[in-house]
Parts: structure tokens; C-alpha cells; sequence
């Protein structure tokens, strides 16, 4: 299990459909379908009811969309982190102003 399976996975239960998950994740469709195939069989499960037009999840993808969704997020926090780390993301800003113009401009009206 990989972060690309939980994307696409979770991708395809948020839409409920492999075209409009595909369009979102910017990739073709049957590569979609595919991926999310292999996904299950390398789980040795199914993850989601095929129907016509729609999907859902079966019982098994319920609990993993669970985890996936917490895996997903907490791996974009730990990136979040780490660039913060680094300085792209936060950082101290300072203002310096003479306190006449402070008292002046920065006053609440």
C-alpha cells in the first residue's frame, strides 16, 4: 500500500464515480480503474460496489476510507512540518515605523 493507492482511492470514494475522480486527480480514467483493480487485489479485497453509473464503497472500503483519509492527512501535516522547518512556510514578519506615525496609521478607527 503506497500514498498513490490511498489518493486514488479516496479520490474515487469522495466522487463516487472513476470519470470524475480521474478528471480531478489529472489523470486518464482507465489508468484509474486499473490502479484502484490492483489496489484490490493486492489487498484481496473489494473496496467498492460497481453499479451503472454510480459507485459506492463495500463494507471493507469504509474502514479503510477511514484510514486512508487520516493516513492522507497526516502525511500532508508531517510535509506541512518539515517545510516549515526549512522556512517555506512560516516564518516572522517585523514591522518598524517611527511611533508618531505608529500612534497615526495603526490606531483602530
Amino acid at each position: 500500500m503506497d500514498n498513490r493507492q490511498l489518493k486514488y482511492f479516496v479520490a474515487v470514494a469522495d466522487h463516487g464515480h472513476f470519470t470524475k475522480a480521474a478528471k480531478a486527480l489529472r489523470i486518464a480514467q482507465p489508468a484509474l480503474s486499473i490502479a484502484i483493480k490492483k489496489f484490490e487485489a493486492q489487498l484481496g479485497l473489494q473496496l467498492f460496489e460497481r453499479g451503472d453509473k454510480q459507485i459506492s464503497l463495500t463494507q471493507e472500503g469504509k474502514v479503510l476510507y477511514g484510514h486512508a483519509v487520516g493516513i492522507l492527512r497526516q502525511m500532508k501535516d508531517a510535509e506541512l512540518a518539515m517545510n516549515e522547518l526549512i522556512g517555506l512556510e512560516k516564518g516572522e514578519v517585523r514591522l518598524g515605523a517611527p511611533s508618531m506615525m505608529a500612534l497615526t496609521s495603526f490606531q483602530r478607527s
